[in-house]
């Protein structure tokens, strides 16, 4: 009989531990009632007290309360690999948040103590490892190359230069489930928004890596989006994926700045367009439905009310609740990087959830998130259930196809009675047939003719997309060498060992500003119009300069001042977190506001 393997033999020994990240107050906090554990999924599927949130934070606290004593005894405080291995055997849903009685933050907890284990080195698990690499490497979490980044995007859908909306299709919807950005677009397209795509220049949100602890890629990644976004000039951003929606809104300003884009789930968006009447809603879909909260934009997010709205609108639903919806949600598995690394234990979490929306009677499942989609669609398959999922956006597909008109009825025409001519109209007849013999010759030579400059034009297009094609291969391979290069560098500096936050987040005194800004609801662009204002609030016509030394030029001052801007400068030193600088601008933006209102007015 073969021996079993031991789950734990490839975990690293344990590892004496440096300092301790902030968390003594959320330590201190936590009763140790046990109201999580029964809401925790992956204790359902590890039922051991070290997978409870409750037994992870009394593992904490041994930690942090570990002293002289210990040293005296010789007692080495380390992390056990054990318990590593219990901090990921989480999918960071919130639901011991949700019903936690001391009110502690622990979707934030979750994140900040894995993040401290990779600093320690003994994080994330293999799985998440390979992730960051990849999106390192390539920008995405599945090693696909970038190139392909934008090939999701179906045909029949224009893309506008000057879009009102930015879709972020996020790396799942690129990669692996293209269906479903597909689908939000053409659905946008159908209200008569006019929408564009970063493409090749889109780059992972870094979610994957946050939730496991890796913070080293998030403020490249940020600034590429933020940047990319604000150089196409979009009103709005918005995204099918949960997780993006949720990093994009509330993590990019953490690490570089918020995005100049109002932001928006499509489910949001949607909700707006059906409101403004620009979406029809020309069909029924005769279903019994009932909706799945993804974690990210249901307990992290607050977005309850809003896919629930658009499905009520929609005629012929029956929208059913399951049992635990809303804030007390039944995750479905696939969060935290939970799946990636335990990807059985991920699918039997979802076929409960299946189980759930069976005990409804519903005969379609719906929710606002890729990986709900997917995880949730392989749980179906594990318990054999019929119940559809579907992704809220393809139901609206379906609801919103124009309307067919019917086809006229053509009488058919009475038929033509041909009169013999008369004999002395004879050699009139043979020349009537002559000329149209001749004009039907021509025609054919005009086709011919017609055919054959289409098919030189053809030639020619063809020609010219194969020389673009020749260029893009010679800037990928360029990019590809650089990529190589910095590759070898980022390896350099990966030998040198953990790396913490600080160095990864940029805390320039720009950036320390622009952060400041936007978390007062400021928004702002960099490098603006033809003066290249440094940090400019444009409605508002604001513009910052933060200098080494000394003033900003006089003549730029005079020429923006002319045209009705407000300017204000700093000097670095006088930067500490940003704070004091982003009172003044918002005290100026207020002033300059009534100052151009009134100008207009006159």
């Amino acid at each position: 009989m073969k021996a079993l393997e031991n789950p734990f033999s490839k975990l690293k020994n344990s590892v004496k531990i440096g300092k301790m990240p902030r968390i003594q107050q959320e330590l201190t906090a936590c009763l140790q009632c046990g109201y999580c554990i029964s809401v925790c999924e992956a204790h359902e599927q590890t039922p051991w007290e070290s997978v409870t949130p409750r037994g992870k934070i009394y593992y904490l606290n041994q930690l942090s309360s570990a002293g002289g004593v210990d040293k005296i005894l010789g007692r080495e405080v380390s992390l056990n690999p054990y318990f590593v291995d219990a901090m990921y055997r989480c999918t960071g849903c919130g639901n011991c948040e949700a019903v936690c009685h001391a009110n502690i933050k622990l979707v934030e907890f979750w994140e900040t103590v894995r993040k401290w284990m990779v600093d320690e080195g003994v994080g994330p698990m293999s799985a998440h490892k390979g992730m960051a690499k990849k999106v390192g490497e390539v920008h995405n979490p599945y090693g696909e190359p970038p190139s392909k980044r934008g090939d999701w995007w179906p045909q029949d859908v224009e893309r506008s230069q000057v879009p009102d909306v930015l879709f972020f299709a996020g790396c799942t919807g690129a990669y692996r489930q293209q269906t479903l950005p597909q689908v939000g677009v053409r659905v946008l397209a159908r209200a008569g928004v006019k929408i564009n795509m970063l493409g090749t220049e889109e780059w992972c949100c870094s979610s994957p890596l946050l939730r496991t602890g890796t913070h080293r890629y998030s403020l490249e990644c940020a600034e590429k989006v933020v940047e990319g976004a604000d150089g196409m000039g979009a009103k709005d951003m918005v995204m099918t994926c949960s997780g993006c929606y949720k990093t994009i809104s509330t993590d990019f300003g953490k690490f570089y700045a918020k995005t100049g884009q109002n932001v928006y789930h499509f489910s949001q968006y949607a909700e707006k367009l059906i409101a403004e009447r620009k979406l029809p809603l020309n069909h029924e879909f005769k279903a019994k439905v009932t909706y799945h909260d993804p974690c990210h934009m249901g307990r992290h997010m607050g977005v309850f009310d809003t896919p629930r709205n658009v499905l009520k609108k929609i005629k012929g639903i029956e929208l059913v609740e399951m049992e635990r919806s809303r804030e007390n949600s039944r995750c479905c598995g696939a969060g935290g990087g939970y799946k990636s690394q335990y990807n059985d234990m991920a699918v039997n979490i979802a076929a409960e959830r299946i189980r759930d929306a069976e005990e409804t009677g519903a005969e379609v499942l719906v929710t606002c998130c890729p990986f709900c989609v997917v995880n949730l669609t392989q749980g179906a398959k594990q318990v054999g259930s019929k119940i559809k999922v579907m992704d809220l956006s393809e139901v609206l597909l379906k609801v919103s196809a124009p309307v067919e008109k019917p086809a006229e009825e053509k009488r058919p025409e009475p038929p033509k009675v041909k009169e013999a001519a008369p004999a002395e109209n004879e050699a009139a007849e043979k020349e009537r047939l002559a000329k149209a013999k001749e004009a039907a010759e021509k025609a054919a030579a005009e086709k011919v003719a017609a055919e054959k400059m289409a098919a030189e034009k053809a030639a020619a297009e063809k020609e010219k997309e194969l020389a673009a094609a020749r260029e893009r291969e010679a800037a990928e391979k360029a990019a590809a060498e650089k990529e190589t290069a910095e590759k070898a560098s980022l390896e350099e500096d990966e030998e040198e060992g953990p790396i913490g936050e600080d160095i990864w987040t940029d805390n320039s005194p720009h950036a320390l500003v622009r952060r400041a800004a936007w978390n007062k609801g400021l928004r702002c662009r960099k490098d603006y119009g033809d003066q290249s204002i440094p940090v400019a609030f444009v409605k508002p016509k604001v513009a910052v300069y933060i200098l080494t030394e000394g003033t900003v030029d006089d003549k730029t001052k005079e020429e923006l001042e002319d045209d009705g801007w407000m300017v204000l400068s700093f000097l670095e030193r006088d930067v500490s977190d940003g704070e004091e600088q982003a009172l003044q601008i918002r005290a100026a933006v207020k002033e300059n506001l009534r100052s151009l209102g009134k100008k207009k007015r006159r």
